[in-house]
């Protein structure tokens, strides 16, 4: 499991992050047949990564239908293991129509750093009892680890982001300021009217004022 968390936290992004969890997830879960991570943000839960169709779909399905391991996981800041989908009476209509799909097991772990909940992994088996007390303890750890990972990488892919946006935004005072001998200040107070008075993010503003040469000289 040590080489798998350095696996993990090698990841360039949340994206490749996400997807490093379910290629260690399938290699280490014995009864597992699909897998798919479900991640929070803003309020809502989305799948961001799921290891084929058939696990994209099982979670959308429990986003349409409003139920399931996975919602239940997220909601309750809790794991659930479900030997039994097709009979489980707690998800009446999520478990039958995962059952028809061929999946009959289902392990929903979730994914949380300190007490905050960021999603869940989704595990599934394609028979009744799919997944052991090993198998079970392994995915318990792997979504341990999962969550750190994918944490720490959507905190470097914000600070990128924020480096970016600085960058940028930089870029425009510069012009302003050469372009009508105003103070750096001053550049920034235009740049803040013009987003607030066209309710246009700032970074938006500053690229477009950024990239008004380059169109000069493409026309």
């Amino acid at each position: 499991m040590a080489e798998v968390s350095r696996y993990l936290y090698l990841a360039e992004d949340a994206s490749d992050a996400c997807d490093r969890v379910l290629e260690a997830c399938t290699e280490i879960v014995e009864g597992c047949s699909h897998a798919a991570v479900s991640l929070t943000s803003k309020g809502r839960v989305t799948t961001p990564a799921a290891s084929d169709r058939t696990a994209e779909q099982l979670d959308e399905l429990q986003h349409e239908m409003d139920e399931g391991p996975c919602l239940q996981a997220i909601r309750d800041d809790r794991n659930f293991s479900v030997p039994d989908l097709a009979g489980d009476p707690r998800w009446p209509r999520y478990g039958p129509e995962a059952a028809r799909r061929g999946v009959r097991s289902m392990v929903a772990c979730r994914l949380f750093i300190d007490s905050r909940t960021i999603g869940a992994l989704n595990v599934f088996g394609p028979v009744v009892d799919a997944f052991d007390e090993s198998d079970q303890d392994r995915i318990v750890v792997l979504a341990a680890h999962a969550a750190v990972a994918i944490d720490a990488a959507r905190t470097r892919s914000g600070l990128q982001e924020a480096v970016r946006s600085r960058q940028v935004i930089g870029e425009a005072i510069g012009i302003l300021k050469e372009r009508y001998s105003i103070s750096s200040d001053t550049a920034f107070e235009r740049l803040t009217r013009a987003s607030q008075h066209l309710n246009v993010k700032l970074r938006s503003i500053a690229e477009h004022l950024s990239r008004e040469p380059e169109e000069r000289d493409a026309g």
